[in-house]
């Protein structure tokens, strides 16, 4: 009994930080359009630069993706990119990650929970007005997913995002061994873009090239959650790709760690 009373006032300490975290984000509103308006714009300057091809053969080279439906989903995704990397200057070069090393929480966790209402906010005001955009428009969204598919959609887009912020959080913690960060964290951010299908769709590429893709985590943090959206993933597919995205969290965390532990030893902060 006593056990049971613990993990649930555990259980709501988290609720309670991921709250007290909403409401700092919340009086930075105004950052947060800016930030809305990025991810929101890309998405369409790339389907307006795809509407002006020959749209017939192209929907053909993509399949069964319908391409208007790809961007618009990607207002949404835009919105769930994780920027917890950019704390590494105040945590780790200005000293104030001492603060966070006396609490009773794990740092990955307070980031997380950090980041997280950043994410849900941008997210929902991305569906908002990709909901604006097709009633005004008149474009039906192609998606097509019965109820089976909608639980592994979830899924894949809660590991997806598992993937992307344990990876920016090894981008984060290099900051032990480095002054700045910023050119490593704007390759990376390329990457990203490129390999999560931002710029097209990676079924478009070459063979050759996107085998090389398909290895590598990107696909599994953006892409693979939108192209699971549009209902053209098979549940066998939809399941070997939660395996391999799995795969890349434990590796993330099992590296996150390690270097984790690594650069605790290197940091040093000065108090007053």
């Amino acid at each position: 009994m006593y056990l049971i009373r613990k993990k649930e006032f555990k259980s709501m300490r988290y609720v309670r930080i991921f709250l007290l975290f909403f409401e700092h984000v919340y009086q930075y509103r105004s950052r947060i359009f800016v930030w809305f308006l990025v991810s929101f714009i890309h998405p369409l300057i790339y389907l307006l630069f795809w509407s002006g091809r020959n749209s017939n053969s192209f929907i053909n080279n993509v399949g069964a993706i319908d391409i208007r439906t790809y961007y618009l989903l990607y207002i949404i995704a835009g919105g769930f990119f994780v920027h917890v990397e950019e704390d590494a200057r105040p945590d780790i070069l200005e000293g104030q990650l001492s603060m966070f090393l006396m609490k009773p929480f794990s740092y990955l966790r307070l980031k997380f929970f950090s980041e997280l209402p950043w994410r849900l906010i941008q997210g929902s005001m991305g569906f908002i007005v990709l909901m604006f955009i097709t009633a005004v428009l008149a474009i039906p969204l192609q998606i097509q997913l019965n109820a089976t598919q909608i639980i592994q959609v979830i899924l894949i887009s809660l590991l997806g995002y598992s993937i992307l912020f344990l990876f920016k959080m090894i981008i984060l913690i290099s900051a032990f061994w480095t002054t700045d960060i910023s050119g490593l964290q704007q390759f990376m951010e390329m990457l990203i873009i490129i390999f999560s299908g931002f710029i097209m769709p990676i079924s478009l590429l070459s063979e050759s090239i996107a085998q090389f893709i398909y290895a590598t985590p990107f696909p599994y943090m953006i892409y693979y959650p939108v192209i699971a959206v549009l209902g053209v993933i098979s549940l066998p597919d939809l399941f070997r790709i939660c395996i391999i995205q799995i795969f890349w969290i434990v590796a993330f965390y099992i590296f996150y760690t390690m270097l984790w532990h690594k650069g605790l030893r290197k940091y040093s902060a000065i108090g007053l």
